[in-house]
């Protein structure tokens, strides 16, 4: 028996799977007021821009809306409450805050006889020249930053920004997640109370291990388990749980987002998107491990992930099994043989990965309120 990255396995060989300087002149900022930062509606979104040479933009808009409905004509009343964060990385990671806490006013205000139509927003958040319900821009950029939230009634549940970064020179984000800053959670469910804690203390780790036990009970223990009843509620109060304790960078709804990206540019090769995914959340490893590892090939293992807010974005909930049920079943007890334990322990790695990322993604889209 040989030695390979924790795990003992005989020696075989099997097959593997396989901008420019950004400039942006900014004005004076206000800062939300305490009174803002407590009001029962509060709720934040996120989204984000990748830019050439691996520069990334990331929006963040949070605050409160009055309630409206369909049937109200005036959807961006007065007593809407916004303020926007935008963080500029660069290819080392390095990260510079744009703006932080800017206030965000109603189209008509930052942008008085203007076409909210020409706007570049995607077919779904775009606005008529005479219906700006829900669009609002920021005094803060000198050449225009603009969200656009969607539905126009009720929760907001989604949003998108249009950036100008210089005159007539603009980008357009990902359509970004929205979620409640401050929903009673332990509410949905007991069992979600140790989750919070580790968030809370920004353990990552023990969070992403107490997901898993929560989402799919096999993939964190040997012993025998009730398959888990994952409620819709459950997995939108995980979700946001995520969402509340990253600043919007990890959590189910983020990874379903670029999913969906990864599915869109190969929608008839399942097994080149879930590459696609791994690659864009940071489950691939960087180099080769110092030796060959056949059951964990280029994938990441439970010890080798960045539980950090260093980790790219998505990398958080981590869907794969952990360490110690891969080792208890490529290597039998003592006194126990297993001829084909190491394929077993492959396979197992192998399906996890190609076979329950589409469904895990699937299920979180069906759940309703996270997409």
């Amino acid at each position: 028996m040989r030695q390979f990255q924790g795990f003992s396995m005989p020696k075989m060989l099997i097959l593997t799977r396989y901008s420019a300087v950004l400039t942006v002149a900014l004005t004076a900022i206000t800062t939300p007021s305490v009174e803002a930062q407590t009001l029962p509606d509060r709720f934040a979104c996120q989204a984000g821009v990748v830019l050439n040479r691996g520069v990334s933009l990331t929006y963040r808009l949070a605050g409160t809306l009055p309630e409206t409905t369909a049937a109200d004509v005036r959807q961006n009343p007065s007593g809407a409450s916004l303020t926007l964060a935008v963080q500029w990385r660069d290819r080392t990671g390095r990260v510079q805050s744009l703006l932080n806490g800017a206030a965000m006013t109603d189209y008509e205000r930052v942008a008085p006889g203007g076409n909210a139509a020409q706007l570049p927003f995607e077919a779904m958040f775009r606005s008529s020249s005479d219906n700006t319900d829900r669009l609002f821009g920021t005094p803060a950029s000198v050449h225009g930053l603009y969200v656009s939230l969607r539905p126009t009634s009720g929760k907001p549940q989604q949003m998108q920004t249009v950036h100008y970064l210089r005159s007539g020179e603009s980008v357009r984000s990902t359509v970004g997640v929205c979620y409640p800053e401050n929903a009673d959670l332990d509410l949905v469910d007991p069992k979600l109370t140790h989750l919070r804690e580790r968030l809370q203390a920004e353990d990552w780790a023990g969070a992403d291990l107490e997901t898993r036990r929560l989402l799919a009970p096999e993939s964190v223990s040997l012993s025998p388990s009730d398959p888990a009843l994952v409620s819709p509620d459950l997995i939108q109060a995980i979700d946001q749980m995520w969402l509340t304790a990253s600043d919007g960078r990890f959590g189910l709804s983020v990874q379903l987002r670029l999913w969906q990206e990864a599915l869109a540019d190969r929608p008839n090769d399942n097994e080149a998107a879930v590459n696609a995914f791994r690659d864009r959340v940071g489950w691939k490893l960087a180099a080769p491990r110092a030796e060959v590892d056949f059951i964990s090939s280029d994938w990441r293992n439970e010890s080798e992930l960045t539980y950090s807010l260093q980790a790219p974005e998505g990398h958080l909930p981590w869907v794969g099994v952990s360490d110690a049920v891969v080792r208890g079943i490529a290597v039998p007890p003592e006194g126990f043989h297993c001829g084909s334990c190491t394929i077993d322990a492959m396979q197992l790695r192998n399906e996890r990965f190609y076979g329950y990322i589409p469904r895990l993604m699937e299920r979180i889209k069906s759940s309703g309120g996270v997409r």
